[in-house]
């Protein structure tokens, strides 16, 4: 599963002009960030930079590691974010990171609806924050595509599409007891056909079945197509993300270093 997503994400040259949603999402986590004081940061999952644009912004002088499964996404987003001195990039598996620990602010936006166990993987970034550090994320949620997920049913179709947690289960998961705030959105984007919308998904490359999932036969998909489309509200085929934030915080005071920042 892996090796398909950075093969399919490193393919995603138009991701900056398509990936109009997750620069939304990125812009709305990027507006809850919590007060800190030049933070060590790492961004999982980065992209083309949507996330890391703000966080340059709001904390210009702080260290900043910025990461990415995929190689080429982090080349698009070197190439549009330009030089900075604290800027740092790694090629890193966000759902196991491979660095020390020692952040104040650990990043994600929709990147962790692609981990393969989301939840399990809260203890290891819990492990490499600062007491007192955060992690701030974005991700997707069990009722994204619920017309998708209609249609298939109305068909007796496969739907190939996660099992996503709650809001609840996030919350549930974090080592942290009472230190986890979650908040929820949807939004519902309209496309000019079925087709449209799969084909959206593929020019970013989000556009990856569940492991094990047996592909449509054509016949299949052209059914499913048509269904949407004979649902469609005003000539368009609505897809709505569900999308849950989170804002989850370490116990603890972060230790300070000698110039009165946080150690990290």
């Amino acid at each position: 599963m892996k090796k398909q997503l950075i093969l399919a994400f490193g393919q995603a040259d138009r991701y900056a002009e398509q990936a109009l949603l997750q620069k939304r999402v990125a812009q709305t986590l990027a507006a809850r960030l919590p007060s800190l004081a030049r933070p060590a940061i790492l961004e999982l999952g980065c992209g083309t930079g949507f996330l890391t644009r703000h966080l340059l912004q709001r904390w210009p002088e702080a260290p900043l590691l910025c990461s990415d499964l995929a190689y080429p996404m982090l080349q698009r987003c070197r190439a549009s974010l330009g030089a900075h001195p604290n800027l740092r990039y790694a090629v890193l598996d966000g759902e196991q990171p491979a660095v020390a620990a020692g952040f104040d602010l650990i990043a994600a936006s929709m990147v962790m609806q692609w981990f393969t166990r989301p939840l399990a993987s809260l203890a290891g970034l819990f492990a490499l924050l600062q007491p007192g550090g955060v992690l701030a994320f974005a991700t997707l949620g069990p009722e994204t595509f619920q017309e998708w997920r209609q249609a298939c049913t109305a068909l007796a179709l496969p739907n190939a599409l996660a099992d996503r947690p709650t809001a609840a289960d996030w919350q549930q998961a974090w080592p942290a007891t009472g230190l986890a705030q979650t908040w929820e959105e949807s939004i519902t984007l309209p496309h000019p056909s079925g087709l449209a919308f799969l084909q959206g998904l593929r020019a970013i490359g989000a556009h990856l079945p569940i492991p094990a999932y047996r592909p449509l036969s054509a016949g299949q998909l052209r059914r499913l197509l048509r269904h949407l489309e004979q649902q469609a509200h005003g000539g368009t085929v609505e897809m709505t993300y569900h999308v849950i934030y989170g804002l989850f915080r370490k116990n603890g005071v972060a230790a300070l270093g000698k110039n009165g920042y946080p150690a990290g």
